[in-house]
């Protein structure tokens, strides 16, 4: 299973506050261990998250309708019973949101569609 980034984010941030939040002398023994155990699951975790991020660049790249769309096509929705007609570059013009998520193209065969 993989975590999100926003987990292996929390997860770093709880590491780094249990690391900064051990109140026991460095030179101790098990000082020591525990600050080696933190440092090898904060290495899985890093490298989960670099997993992470390669397949979903790899999902992108796969998936990715942008063969099939072009930012000059008129995208007509169904907003309530009126007809919206707008180009798809329109839409998708502020990254990270729902729209572009919705019309960029890679959920393109999914979409919901009105059977007129």
């Amino acid at each position: 299973t993989y975590a999100s980034p926003t987990t292996a984010t929390m997860n770093m941030e709880r590491l780094n506050s249990a690391i900064n939040s051990l109140n026991i002398s460095e030179n101790d023994p098990d000082y020591a261990a525990e600050i080696n155990k933190l440092k090898e699951v904060e290495e899985q975790l890093l490298d989960r998250l670099q997993e992470f991020e390669e397949r979903k660049r790899n999902s992108s790249a796969v998936y990715d309708g942008s063969e099939y769309v072009r930012d000059d096509d008129v995208v007509e929705i169904n907003a309530g019973g009126k007809i919206i007609a707008a180009r798809r570059g329109t839409l998708c013009q502020l990254k990270g949101t729902r729209l572009e998520a919705l019309f960029c193209g890679r959920w393109e065969q999914k979409l919901q569609r009105d059977s007129n």
